[in-house]
């Protein structure tokens, strides 16, 4: 999965998910867990490749730096884009817990965003003082840029129409100017056909400006699948369902259900010499507050 087909579905949770989350119970701990691994394993992996090519451009021969410039953009792309969902939904698991008064959520998903924060600062400050960057291709980035702050700003308004979203955003003021036009649209009737027309967008928007190679396919295909199997399949049907993220959420409960039954197995056979505890070892839940 590319990173920008992740804007899909931020656009599908900034639209309808402020709404659902007001008659949930819970947001699943199974699908917390799993979207704070994954997402940690990538911030770790877009940490050690910014790095090595911070050391590589300092020594490298002139004739080789737009080589290396090209090895990193597909990690600079997906630093800047997978932020607009890292917004998202950190914004929605933090309005959760301010709705049921809760500390369910927000520490799991607060401790990526800030993970995503420090990731994009340094992937700026490469594309700001690093050695050999093509204006043409440092243009092309800058771009990328503020179209994912805009598109972030402007989902986010959708949010904010239903809780507080102070300081998730890159302009605070921008975001007030989405949400006032938003409320306009919701009472005037047209902010459900708008739907459509937002997903349309939001699938169009960075296919132009990015490269087709994506960085990380497998771990942003699990992070999107961890997110959506903190919901219900009610918040899909009502968009007359995205295929491909759906087909996303029912692997990812068929990969669970394969684990469980393994897990059982192997405590019944008496082989097993070693008994399986849950919730342990490196992949477990990240502290709460």
């Amino acid at each position: 999965m590319h990173a920008r087909d992740q804007v899909q579905l931020a656009a599908l949770l900034a639209t309808h998910a402020p709404f659902q989350i007001r008659t949930m119970n819970q947001i699943s701990p199974k699908g917390l867990e799993q979207y704070w691994t994954h997402s940690k394993s990538r911030l770790d992996r877009w940490g050690r490749l910014l790095k090595d090519h911070s050391e590589s451009i300092k020594e490298a021969p002139t004739a080789q730096l737009p080589g290396h410039w090209d090895t990193i953009r597909p990690i600079l792309e997906e630093i800047l884009i997978s932020d607009v969902l890292t917004r998202v939904w950190t914004a929605l698991c933090i309005a959760f817990d301010r709705i049921h008064r809760g500390e369910s959520s927000e520490a799991t998903v607060r401790s990526v965003f800030i993970g995503h924060l420090e990731a994009r600062n340094r992937a700026l400050n490469l594309m700001v003082y690093g050695r050999g960057l093509d204006a043409d291709l440092a243009v092309k980035l800058n771009r990328l840029r503020r179209r994912t702050e805009r598109w972030t700003d402007m989902l986010l308004g959708y949010v904010s129409v239903a809780t507080d979203v102070k300081n998730m955003g890159f302009d605070n003021e921008r975001v007030q100017e989405f949400s006032r036009d938003i409320r306009e649209q919701a009472r005037d009737g047209s902010h459900s056909a708008g739907w459509p027309l937002l997903l349309s967008s939001a699938l169009d928007a960075f296919r132009s400006s990015t490269i087709d190679a994506p960085a990380h396919p497998h771990l942003n295909q699990r992070i999107t699948a961890a997110i959506m199997s903190c919901f219900g399949p009610e918040l899909f049907d009502s968009t007359g369902v995205i295929r491909p993220l759906w087909e996303l959420r029912i692997s990812n409960y068929a990969d669970d259900t394969q684990t469980m039954v393994e897990q059982l197995l192997s405590l019944e056979s008496p082989e097993a010499a070693v008994p399986i505890e849950l919730g342990s070892g490196p992949n477990a839940p990240p502290p709460r507050f």
